[in-house]
């Protein structure tokens, strides 16, 4: 009967375990469709052969194959979480901190409800033995009835342990899902040793129960309950405490990254309103300059009918009056050369924004070539666009002026349209060896600070999902792309 219950036990801690990690680290894709078949299998097995391998026990307890002290139990324990993690990492992708995390996070919420039941579990067993003993004193129950009864009670308490244990775990595990509000898949190096911290702290506590719940002394077997019965309240609360410690250091985390993510939308906003005030102002100045071309055209014109009335009355084109004439109209050459735009997308946003980043890179002797056009029947916003070319080519712009002096500097930007696609493609020059990436091969900023920076890639990979579609970056040959 235990054989069965173990089975029971370890297919059903197996189902939890899977639960846990939903969301946290993902299925290799070899494995994706049978991966889960496999992994309880190969769970029940193993667990299995821990709790019923004869070699293990002479190993551990020597060749009386009995736990006389529960500290040597601690080796199991280790053992098990090695094992867990083994399994995870076999099966799933991702960082191996988080799989770390996951198996001993699993381990020690299971061991301390465990610890939080026993205590009542074992003394309603003591009670129940107790009350047959006393029947057998007075003679109303038989010896054998006796050892009938206990074997019976021994089996049904066991099933029933095992349930319990089972189901506060599921809703441990259903509450700290609950409240995770992030996807773990997204938390960083820091963040999980943070996590670690509390599920650490547990399974300390955890190892001190170990080493205290059965001692020998002289040969005497002493159970820690027996020794101190204040151990049947003191156990269970501050196993509670320690898994409520989990569960909130889940959530608070959860939060603080929630209050991360709405501060750097305020950012993204905030960058919006800043780009758009640099929208308005560039129209803002073409216009005012058109008004005033519009407003001085009629002087300029009698100016050079002057100039020209001049030279005709005195036969010749003097030179002084020639150059005044040239410089004059150099000068209003420049003029509508500034109010000139020299790129037309098909929307005034996108004209002004590659208008300006061209005279930026001019200014910075960087070479710039674009044939951008706006897809205007595909439902993209303008002002979506404005974001992502803005944030790109200053990008582009940034890292140019990083290159080694004497290397060619050049930016280039090409869109084209398939179907109901709509393609942007930026190239710049680049110091290569400056390309940062994280270990999930993410770019990743060179700035100090890195939570201050690297808002203008989320805001471009926010807005290219908003839309459904992907962005994809590379390094050829000192060109990024």
């Amino acid at each position: 009967m235990g054989q069965i219950y173990d089975v029971f036990e370890y297919g059903m801690r197996a189902v939890l375990l899977l639960y846990l990690c939903k969301d946290a680290i993902e299925w290799k894709e070899k494995i994706r469709k049978q991966g889960k078949y496999l992994f309880c299998l190969l769970f029940v097995i193993i667990g299995f052969w821990l709790s019923n391998s004869k070699r293990l026990e002479q190993l551990l307890y020597g060749k009386e194959m009995i736990m006389k002290n529960s500290s040597q139990s601690i080796v199991k324990l280790l053992l098990v979480i090695i094992i867990f993690f083994l399994l995870l990492d076999f099966f799933f992708q991702g960082s191996r901190l988080m799989k770390w995390y996951m198996a001993l996070l699993y381990e020690v919420m299971f061991e301390l409800t465990r610890f939080a039941i026993h205590g009542f579990w074992s003394l309603g067993f003591e009670k129940y033995l107790v009350c047959l003993e006393r029947k057998v004193e007075n003679g109303s129950v038989s010896l054998d009835t006796f050892y009938h009864h206990m074997k019976i009670a021994e089996n049904i308490g066991l099933f029933i342990l095992i349930v319990l244990n089972i189901s506060i775990l599921y809703v441990i595990i259903r509450w700290i899902r609950k409240y995770q509000r992030i996807c773990m898949q997204d938390i960083q190096r820091k963040g999980i040793l943070f996590l670690m911290i509390f599920p650490a702290i547990g399974f300390a506590f955890d190892l001190v129960l170990r080493c205290l719940w059965i001692t020998s002394n002289e040969g005497q077997i002493d159970f820690l309950y027996d020794k101190h019965s204040s151990m049947y309240v003191i156990v269970p609360i501050m196993t509670i405490l320690c898994l409520l410690a989990i569960g909130y250091s889940i959530k608070i985390y959860g939060e603080l990254m929630q209050a991360e993510e709405e501060k750097n939308g305020f950012l993204f906003y905030k960058q919006q309103l800043s780009d758009m005030t640099e929208h308005v102002q560039e129209m803002e100045r073409l216009y005012d300059g058109i008004r005033g071309m519009r407003h001085d055209m009629n002087n300029y014109i009698a100016d050079m009918e002057q100039l020209l009335g001049i030279s005709k009355l005195r036969g010749n084109l003097e030179e002084n009056v020639e150059n005044e004439a040239q410089n004059y109209l150099y000068r209003m050459q420049n003029t509508l050369d500034n109010l000139t735009l020299h790129y037309h997308t098909g929307n005034p946003v996108m004209d002004v924004i590659m208008n300006r980043k061209w005279q930026e890179c001019e200014k910075a002797k960087i070479t710039f070539d674009g044939d951008l056009f706006y897809p205007e029947k595909l439902g993209i916003e303008a002002f979506d666009l404005g974001i992502l070319l803005n944030n790109a080519l200053d990008n582009a712009i940034e890292a140019c002026g990083r290159c080694v002096e004497g290397k060619d500097k050049c930016i280039s930007i090409h869109s084209y349209q398939k179907g109901k696609m709509f393609f942007l493609q930026i190239e710049n020059s680049c110091n290569g060896n400056e390309i940062v990436y994280t270990k999930e091969q993410m770019l990743r900023t060179s700035k100090e600070n890195e939570w201050q920076h690297g808002i203008g890639l989320k805001n471009m990979k926010s807005i290219v999902e908003r839309y459904y579609g992907t962005m994809i970056h590379e390094v050829r040959e000192e060109k990024f792309f």
